[in-house]
């Protein structure tokens, strides 16, 4: 499962590919674009966006609820979303590239002197060149995530 999101859903498109989904983000108002991507790619389109829904509801998801965290539950309700831990951190938060594994070496010009000394994983997106790693923040994403797949 494949999604396009639209402008009024930045923040479900981060937590959706920090979920492992594959999820473009237009931050348009040309719907049409939207829709031409979501048809070329047979991707579903999340929006907040009453009447494109109406007059798409083919491949248009309309998200009735305010808040990333219920828009989540939203969204998994509606289209039995399944949240595998394996696929969680595998693509860009902020470009949705699949990460690569990294060493230390590839990146120690790139992370904090504290990060190399204390962690030995790392990703990297091929696209944006953002490194990530298995930090406090990802804790509490996981207990997000978990509280999700649990409802």
């Amino acid at each position: 499962m494949t999604f396009v999101a639209d402008g009024m859903l930045g923040n479900v498109a981060k937590w959706l590919r920090l979920m492992g989904y594959d999820t473009l983000y237009f931050n348009t108002h040309r719907k049409i674009e939207l829709l031409r991507t979501a048809r070329k790619d047979g991707r579903i389109v999340l929006t907040c966006d009453r009447k494109l829904f109406q007059e798409n509801p083919d491949i248009v998801v309309f998200i009735e609820t305010a808040g990333t965290a219920p828009q989540l539950a939203e969204l998994k309700r509606k289209l039995s979303l399944k949240l595998s831990p394996e696929r969680f951190f595998t693509r860009c938060s902020l470009c949705n590239s699949l990460l690569e594994n990294k060493g230390k070496n590839d990146v120690i010009n790139l992370i904090p002197e504290y990060v190399y000394a204390h962690k030995d994983k790392f990703r990297q997106c091929p696209e944006c060149g953002r490194v990530y790693w298995d930090g406090d923040h990802c804790k509490e994403i996981r207990t997000v995530l978990k509280t999700l797949a649990d409802m």
